[in-house]
This record gives structure tokens, sequence and C-alpha cells, in this order.
């Protein structure tokens, strides 16, 4: 392979200082972007590589990639030296170097470097078509200067076909057993990556060139050339290494197939990502560089790693043999990652279980009653045992949507036990689902101020927590903001282990103009390791009531695109429509974008909500003077409309749509509306103040002759009848000056 010399201008762009590596793939140089003066990577893939590159296309999707842990494919060249990438130059060292340097590293600092890394996966896998990476690997891992990740090397990714039926590389000890075509290409890798581990220390006392070369395996093209890149030692004795592969039974039978040989040649997809990830977890926790052989690959629990249960059962579940049993895809284990407490929780509870009925029977024993305390847990396990089924039941259904399920459900669980917190706390949190913060409220305070709830237990005190929590959200989303902050740092008080609340609690404050205190919650909730888009949530909060609009735009854009959770996602583009609305007119086409972008990624009531907003910023543009004022009308009652048909029927939203029926000229199905408002909510006077306007507006389209205001003081005087000076509402003052000056002029 040609290499191209310093002072090279390769595209009549980037000009080449110095080669810093060769890997798999190709060799890589250190560049000068002449126009914007950053250094940049410039890869020439090899020749290999090259000639599978088929579909221009996929060179382009790298090109649009941007994500804060990925690099910026800024070009694809095409020489007739050779095919090249160009990306971000990250400085720092790569986690192969810094698990030599420092040794194997904490699970507090994997757990954070996992989740930045199944971000970046689950931005790629997303893509359409999913940008598969292929070679994930220490090796391809930049620890920044600010202690984040960068996930390098997507070149490898540009060589695969449409169905990502194969790969160019092969990474011994990180690629998956899909990822070899066969039986033969894996003993060949496993035998020449076995000689090159154990020629290593001659290697390196040589400072031979072999030091620095990459680990990635090619693959033959079709033919039987070995291509394995071998250490230079000079020896020529024989090294063959006995695979466990290898062996055959004594009795001289047919060794059996094992689990990883049957996935060899399926081909890769997501879940190949998902496997490389976990091995190359795995290297971080225990600093035990894998096996190429499978066979000899050692358990996690087996080594000296502090890793908690739920995330060994994380990383067990990433480094399956079998594809299908891995997450299908990075959102999948992104999931399962910030969930990972869930798992530990679960099996604190077990243990603690077991340790008491060990006790109880060792009393029990020792007393001479065995039969009775058995008896006793017994029952009580099997009552635990039901009561959790019928609160998984009920999460299954709210997940679901199906709240008839979760209410009886939940009915059945408080008679069981009508102490424990989890029934109420899921009653009230399916009412937050629904967007009924009333009743949210009420439910959530009667049952704190009323049932003695057991706290004896940190698990029981969270629980009990979360409900003033959820109730201050519910206060939150009815803009009492005074009371969301009151119940978020009671729900402190009680338990301060859940970092959720410190970021709610900090967006309340700011809300309340309290920017300090709210920057120091914020802070305690990001050393509970809070995650990244709940961090950017509150950050687009705090600068949005600072009137720092384009930050609270990035930081709250950010939460969008980061977040799998549905509830975050759907508040962060709530905040994003509240900036927009700050920032006035202007911004309401990008508003109507945004919501427009999402309102169709919603579930039914979230869905409504969503189009609701849309309706009503497509209502504020006619408004504001636009052009299309009749066209956007049209638009925002079509949308209103659509709400109400979906069974999400407020008096707002039928108000607002009898005002568009007025002001496009509709009177008498704005009228209808009104009147069958009036009938619904008997003692709201607003409805009868709307009907003496609209009567009113309809009459001035007549002529003088033709008018006709009956209509007009009888809704006047029902609107009157029900209205409590105390409300001071200026639209019923301008009622009453109207209805004088209909009188003065002789209408009555």
């Amino acid at each position: 392979m040609k290499e191209l010399a310093q002072g090279t201008i390769l595209g009549d762009t980037y000009e080449i200082i110095e080669q810093i590596g060769m890997g798999g793939g190709g060799i890589v140089y250190r560049a000068r972007h002449l126009r914007l003066q950053t250094d940049v990577v410039v890869k020439k893939i090899k020749d290999e590589v090259a000639d599978r590159l088929e579909l221009r296309k996929e060179a382009d999707i790298l090109k649009n990639l941007k994500h804060p842990y990925l690099p910026r494919v800024y070009d694809f060249i095409e020489t007739q030296d050779g095919v090249y990438t160009v990306m971000d130059y990250i400085s720092g060292e790569n986690m192969e170097d810094a698990v030599k340097k420092h040794g194997r590293f904490s699970q507090k600092q994997v757990r954070k470097w996992a989740e930045q890394l199944g971000e970046a996966l689950a931005y790629l896998h997303g893509q359409n078509p999913p940008v598969i990476h292929s070679d994930i690997k220490p090796a391809n891992i930049m620890l920044t200067q600010d202690g984040d990740i960068c996930l390098i090397d997507f070149n490898i990714s540009l060589a695969l076909g449409e169905d990502m039926e194969s790969a160019v590389g092969i990474s011994a000890g990180f690629s998956p057993p899909e990822q070899y075509r066969d039986m033969a290409v894996y003993a060949r890798v496993t035998k020449n990556y076995t000689i090159k581990r154990s020629a290593r220390g001659k290697a390196e006392a040589q400072q031979s060139k072999a030091q620095d070369e990459d680990k990635t395996v090619l693959l033959s093209d079709g033919t039987d050339e070995d291509k394995t890149v071998l250490l230079s030692d000079g020896a020529d004795e024989d090294k063959t290494v006995l695979l466990q592969s290898d062996i055959v039974h004594a009795e001289g039978k047919e060794r059996p197939t094992t689990e990883y040989e049957q996935s060899f040649g399926k081909g890769i997809n997501a879940r190949s990502d998902i496997y490389s990830l976990g091995m190359t977890l795995y290297y971080l926790l225990t600093g035990i560089e894998p096996s190429a052989d499978f066979g000899q690959r050692i358990p996690i629990d087996q080594t000296n790693a502090q890793v908690s249960e739920g995330f060994a059962l994380i990383l067990d579940k990433m480094m399956a043999f079998p594809p299908e049993k891995r997450y299908a895809d990075g959102t999948a284990y992104l999931k399962a990652l910030r969930s990972c407490h869930k798992l530990d929780r679960r099996y604190i509870a077990m243990r603690r279980k077991q340790t008491a009925i060990q006790g109880a029977g060792i009393a029990a024993l020792a007393c001479g009653i065995l039969l009775v305390f058995f008896g006793f847990y017994r029952m009580r396990i099997e009552k635990d045992s039901a009561y959790y089924a019928l609160i998984s039941q009920a999460q299954t259904a709210m997940d679901d949507a199906d709240y008839d399920e979760v209410v009886s459900c939940l009915a059945q669980a408080k008679e069981m036990d009508g102490l424990r917190t989890e029934a109420y706390e899921e009653e009230v949190h399916m009412l937050y689902l629904k967007n009924e913060y009333e009743e949210c409220i009420r439910q959530g305070e009667f049952y704190i101020n009323t049932i003695p709830f057991e706290q004896d237990t940190e698990s029981e005190r969270e629980r009990f927590a979360n409900l003033y929590y959820l109730v201050g959200n519910a206060y939150y989303e009815t803009e009492d903001y005074g009371n969301a902050e009151k119940y978020m740092a009671q729900a402190l008080q009680i338990y301060d282990g859940n970092g959720l609340y410190y970021r709610d609690h900090a967006i309340a404050l700011a809300k309340l103009g309290r920017i300090d205190e709210a920057e120091k919650q914020l802070e305690k909730g990001i050393a509970l390791e809070i995650t990244e888009d709940s961090v950017f949530m509150a950050q687009g909060e705090i600068a949005h009531v600072q009137g720092q609009y384009a930050d609270a735009i990035d930081y709250l854009n950010r939460t969008v695109s980061l977040t799998d959770d549905r509830g975050m996602k759907k508040r962060a583009i709530l905040l994003l429509v509240d900036v927009y609305r700050d920032m006035g007119d202007s911004t309401v086409d990008e508003e109507i974008a945004l919501l427009e972008q999402y309102a169709g990624q919603f579930d039914q009531v979230d869905a409504l909500v969503m189009t609701e907003y849309l309706a009503d910023a497509y209502t504020r543009k006619a408004q504001s003077g636009a052009a299309d004022a009749d066209v956007c009308y049209e638009k925002a009652l079509e949308l209103f409309l659509q709400v109400r048909d979906g069974g999400y029927v407020t008096y707002q939203l039928q108000q607002n749509i009898a005002i568009l029926y007025e002001d496009l000229g509709r009177f008498d199905e704005a009228e209808q509306t009104l009147l069958g408002m009036a009938q619904d909510y008997p003692e709201r006077y607003e409805s009868y103040k709307r009907l003496a306007f609209l009567d009113a507006d309809r009459q001035q389209t007549k002529e003088n002759a033709d008018r006709d205001y009956t209509k007009t003081f009888t809704y006047y005087e029902q609107a009157k009848e029900l209205y409590d000076d105390k409300a001071q509402d200026m639209e019923m003052q301008m009622l009453d000056n109207m209805i004088r000056e209909l009188q003065d002029g002789g209408w009555e």
C-alpha cells in the first residue's frame, strides 16, 4: 500500500502531517484542514476493503452522522492512489492503552462510559439504514481529556453490504462468533493470535513494528491465502496451538458442535455490536484481555472485578454466543443499562427474603416450633409473590395503556395488603401518565395524609417519597411551581438517594427564579449519576428561565435526541414549545416543525396532547397576521377536532374549537359547540359569556335593519347569573360595556 508523504495535500483541503497508526482497515494519518485550521484524521482504506465499497450512499450516511460521542466524518475521497475517509481528530488515549497504563477501572467509571457508548450505538443503530460499527474494541474507543469517550473508526462499517452479510475484519477476542465465516477461519485466527501473544514479550523487548500492529485480522477474499499479520520474530518452529474446539472425545466419537460454532457465518447486525461492546466493557472492568478462543473465556464472576449483580447480568446477556440472546440493538441495551439498579434491587430483595426465611427457620427449630414458623413464612412468601405479580401485571398493562386492567390489578393488590405503598404509587403514576394532573394531586395527597404506609426499609421509604415526587410533578404540570417545589423538597427529606428528585427539584426551583439553588440541586443529581439526557433537560430549563434561549434550545434538543424515555422526551419537547412561545411570533414556524416531527411518535393520550399543542401553534400563527391565516385556522380546527374525536375532551379544547369556528365565520357550529359546553358544565359562566360575544359578532355581519340582539342579551343575563364578581374577569367587564352600548343605542 502506497503511503502518503508528509506535506501531501489531499483533495485540495487536507495537508498530511504524520502517520499515526496502521489498523486492519488501513493507514491512519494526522492531517490539517487548511480552511478550518483544525487537525483531522485521514485514513487510507486498504485495497482489500476499498474493493468492496460498492455503495457510495453508505459513505454519505456516515457524513451526516452527528453525535457527541462519535467523531464527525468530514469527507470521503477517492483518488487514483486509493480511498480515504476524513474525520475529527480526537485527542486523548485509547482505552486499550489506558488499561495497560492504569489497570482495570471501577464499575462507577465504566458505568458512565457504558452509557455513553450505549447512546452512541442507539444513535447509529437508529439510522435508516442502521449503521453497524462492526469493530468495537478498546483500541477504537478514545478517552478524552474531559473523561468522556469517543467511538472511532467507522471505515470497516463502510464495507458492509446492504444485508450486512459479512465483515472485512476480525478483532480477536472482541468480534462475535457470527463475524467468523467458518470454522477454518476461526481456527486460523485463533492460532495466529495465540502465537502473537506468546511472542509479545520478545517483540516488545526488540521494540519491533509488531508492537504497534493492530490485532485486527483480515479475512481472505474467497481464497485460502492466510492474511493474518504475524509477529516477525524470525522463529520457524511449529507454534501450532491446540484449540478447545480441536479436541476429539477419547471414545473416538465426533465432537458435538459448540454453541458459538453454531453462529459462524450467520452475518453481522446490531446484535454483533452489542457483543463487541460487552467484551470491551469486560476488558475495562477486569483488565483481562479476552481470549481469541471462545471456549477459554473467563466468566466475569470468576475475576477480581467488583461488579454489581445487575451490571453482571447485563454483561452476560451482551456476551451471549447466540445473537438472538443478546439485546436487539443499542436502544434496547441502553434501556436495560439505565434500569440496571432494578436488577440489583430485585437481587438484594430476594437475598434479604432468603436470609429472613433461613433465620426464621433456625429460630423455629431452636424453639421446637419449626412447622408453625415455616408455615407462617411460607404464607408470607406466597402472599408477597402474589402481590408483586399483581403489581407487575399492572405495570405491563400501564405500558400498553390498558388502564382498566391497571385499576383492576391494583385494587386486588390493595385488598391483599393495604399498607404497602406500591399499589398506591402505581395508581398515582397512572393518573400522571394519563395527564389527569388534578386527580393525580387529589389522590396522591389523600393517600399521603391518610394511609400509614410501611417505612421500615430503605425501599419502602423510597416508594413513599415517590408519592411526593409524583404529586410534585403533577403540580409542575399545572404550573403551580410553588407546590411543585415543596413536594419535591419533601420527597428528598424522606429519601435522598434518587437523582431524579434532585433534577426535578432543580427545575421547579428554576421556575421560581431561585437559580443558584437550582444549580446546586442539579449538581447533587449529577453526583448520583443521573443520565445525561436528564442533565440536559434540567440545564435547558435553567437556561430558559434566565432568558438564554439559544442554550435552552440546544440542551433540550439534546435531551430529545438522546433519551429513550417516553415521558422525558415528551416533557423536553413541551419545554421546547415553551421556549419558542417566549421568543414570540418569529419562532412559531420552528415550534410547528418540532411538534409535527414528534406528534406521531407518541401513543394515545400523549399523541393527543402533542396534537393539541400543534393546533394551538397554528392558531397563534394565524393570529400573528400570517399571509396564509385562513389556512392556518383551518389546520388548527382540523387538529382540535382530531383531539376531540380521540376522546381527549376538555373544557379548554371545546372553547378553542368554538373560537375557531367563530373566526372562520361558521357561527352556527360555534353556537352549537358552546351550547353543548353549557350543558356539560352548567355551573360555568364562561360558556354563556362566549355565546353573548358570538351572537353580537354574528349580528355585526348583518344590515342594521336585520339585526336582532335578543339572544345576546339572554346569554348575557345567564352569564351574569353564574358569574362571581370576585373572579375579576376582564372579558366580563368588556361584555358589560358592550351590553350598555347596545342599550344606549336602543337595541334592547
